[in-house]
């Protein structure tokens, strides 16, 4: 156990850091830090998702000007390495939509992606609520909990199972599921997770379930190409739909292979 420390995910260290500029990772650190160094659920040991931080506290804490954390901000954004919403959770992806507001920071999809495949999950311990101001108190000591993506969006999972069910039965979901096993060691852990299941369920609706098996065939030969995107997860495919688009246009030999189609 490691007192007073935050956990970060891994994948910072093991491929986005090298992406970003010194500005740009102390960004993510400050959001990490205001995020994940907090737990407001000390049985469940659930951790803030989401933390409104000003632009004052932002140049404070890295140490940097107003311009060039705006540029940075701009920048995480755009990487995916943060998001920013306003109080009602629309997403302000422009400086000009962020000007004059409560702009509430988050972790992006690139990290919690990866906490979501159980490879890496954290290990964290709670903390208390301040019982005179209600403000939570900061993490002391460390030890394994639940899937921190699981934890980070506890208060929608009702919500989105709910939503997956209506749509599609249980077996069909986890029969999709199963085809991550050729390129995800964990996929069995993606059957019982709710963000997984609500992206797989949305896929379904938007390609329907002949053209999605093909698709999932496909994969192992698709995360072998050095320029297709990262995609181990139902939640990792949807985000990166778009971009799995264009990179089989270009793939011709994988599309005819397995008759995918256009997506």
């Amino acid at each position: 156990m490691i007192p007073n420390t935050t956990p970060t995910p891994n994948e910072l260290y093991n491929g986005e850091m090298k992406k970003m500029n010194d500005t740009e990772l102390r960004i993510v650190l400050v959001v990490t830090r205001a995020t994940l160094g907090w737990i407001i659920n000390k049985e469940t040991g659930m951790r803030k998702k989401e933390d409104w931080i000003s632009q004052k506290q932002l140049i404070e804490r890295t140490g940097r000007s107003n311009r060039a954390i705006s540029n940075a901000i701009s920048s995480c954004i755009k990487n995916g390495w943060i998001e920013a919403r306003d109080k009602n959770g629309k997403l302000l992806v422009t400086p000009q939509e962020r000007a004059r507001r409560k702009v509430f920071y988050r972790l992006g999809k690139i990290f919690l992606d990866t906490l979501s495949t159980g490879e890496e999950s954290s290990s964290v311990e709670s903390g208390e609520l301040n019982a005179k101001s209600g403000e939570l108190n900061d993490t002391n000591l460390v030890k394994k909990v639940h899937n921190t993506k699981e934890i980070l969006t506890k208060e929608t999972i009702q919500k989105i199972s709910e939503q997956s069910s209506q749509a599609f039965n249980k077996k069909e979901i986890d029969d999709l599921i199963d085809k991550f096993k050729a390129v995800n060691p964990f996929h069995q852990k993606l059957f019982g997770m709710p963000p997984q299941r609500e992206a797989m369920a949305e896929l379904l609706q938007k390609i329907g379930r002949e053209k999605l098996e093909k698709l999932l065939d496909a994969l192992p030969d698709i995360v072998k190409q050095p320029t297709a995107p990262r995609i181990t997860t139902p939640y990792q495919l949807m985000a990166n739909f778009g971009k799995l688009g264009i990179f089989l246009q270009q793939q011709r030999s994988i599309q005819s292979k397995y008759q995918i189609g256009q997506i």
